[in-house]
This record gives structure tokens, sequence and C-alpha cells, in this order.
């Protein structure tokens, strides 16, 4: 007596092929948004990482970041800044990173204006708070900062995948940091420092924002969804 041993037909083996492409092509998307939000995510506490060892850097050394008075990049103006009584505050900065280039691109500090987004991705940023200084970090992150007049305490902004990678837009690879009086850093809006005390938000919602909100067209619309990053663990999930 023969056994017969019985197999699966092509056509068995097709549909099972095509239902597996199908739950995958259902999946894999999924999949990928929450590796693209958990590697965002990891890339902004990176980048508030190192600012904070920036600040222990000068601790170190006995100096304070804001105590004295800084020229911005671009500064051509000013007795104090051309003999040098004043030092650019983005090349103050640089020397407590380790590894970075083009430092003040193409001999200024202004690279980064023109090139960024609000928040909704649908507007060109406000080229007036990103423009006084700027340098790469060798970890592909790139660095400007906002000085503004000298009693202010400066912005520092970290774009997490770097400046030739897209979307460059704020509140998704972009984000603001402040220091204050106290050389504490803070994400741009938060309550806790208080200084650059128009952007502080009062709300822990960032739909009901002025700054990160994601259907206003301010011009700075973004500048303070690093302060929402920090509070809303799903925020890397929200937007899109």
């Amino acid at each position: 007596m023969f056994l017969l041993k019985k197999g699966f037909t092509l056509a068995e083996v097709l549909i099972t092929l095509g239902i597996i492409g199908i739950v995958a092509a259902m999946t894999m998307p999924v999949l990928t948004g929450k590796t693209k939000s958990k590697e965002l995510e990891t890339r902004y506490k990176v980048a508030a990482n190192l600012l904070h060892n920036a600040v222990n850097y000068f601790h170190s050394q006995e100096l304070m970041m804001t105590e004295n008075t800084y020229c911005t990049a671009n500064s051509n103006t000013g007795d104090d800044c051309k003999n040098g009584t004043y030092r650019v505050f983005s090349e103050v900065l640089a020397e407590a990173f380790i590894g970075i280039h083009a430092l003040n691109k193409n001999g200024n500090g202004s690279y980064a204006t023109s090139k960024y987004y609000i928040f909704t991705g649908q507007t060109k940023f406000d080229n007036g708070i990103i423009n006084d200084g700027y340098m790469e970090l060798n970890n592909g992150m790139s660095v400007f900062v906002e000085i503004g007049a000298t009693t202010s305490y400066p912005i520092i902004w970290f774009d997490i995948n770097g400046i030739m990678n897209k979307p460059n837009r704020m509140g998704y690879d972009t984000f603001a940091f402040v220091i204050d009086k106290n050389d504490r850093i803070c994400p741009l809006g938060s309550p806790s420092c208080k200084t650059r005390s128009q952007y502080i938000e009062n709300t822990d919602d960032f739909t009901q924002s002025k700054y990160c909100n994601p259907t206003s067209n301010n011009t700075q619309n973004g500048a303070t969804c690093g302060y929402f990053a920090s509070i809303d663990n799903k925020y890397f999930e929200k937007i899109k």
C-alpha cells in the first residue's frame, strides 16, 4: 500500500503569499512611522544633553555663558565688538562642543536663514531669530543661535538631522532652547525659564499654543515646540 503525501497546490501558495504581502503592506507604514518618531525623539534628547554638557563645560572653566555681552556673528558695528571687548556668542558656544566644522559658514551667522519652515511646513520661518551664528556638529546636527539685544538671553536651535536633510521644519526636526540667568537649560517656551518672556507658554496642549500650533501661519510658529516635546511623551507620534 502506498501512502499519499498531501502538499500545497501552487494556487494555495500564491494565495498565502498574497495575504502575507497585503498584511505587510498594511503594517509597514505603521512600523516605519513609529521608528521615525522614536529616532526623532532620541535625537531631540541628544541635542538637549549636548547643550547641558556645554554649560557644564563652561562651569568647569569657571565661566558663565550668559554673564557677558556677546556680539552676533554678523556684527560689524559697535566699538566693543570691533575691538574684541565682547565675543561672538556662537564661537564661545562652539568651544564646548567636541568636533565642529563650518562655524559661522560663509563668514557670518546667517547661513540658516531662508532654509527653514514653520511648524505647518507651509511658510518660511522668521529669518530674524535664526541668524546670529551657525555651526555643524560631527554627529550630523546643525546648530544656530539668536542672541537678540544685549539684555536678552540666547536662543540655541538644534536641527537634529542637519540642515542638508529635510524637512527643516520647526517643531519636527528643529527645536529651540534657552539659557537663563542661572545658566539653566530649558526648551524655549518653558515656564520654568523666566527669560524670553514673549514665548512662555501657558498651556500643556500644543494645539492651543501660539508658537507651536498645527494650524497657525504665524512666521514664528514652531519656536516653542521643544517645550511640548519635553512634556508630552507622545509628541513625536502626534506630529505629521
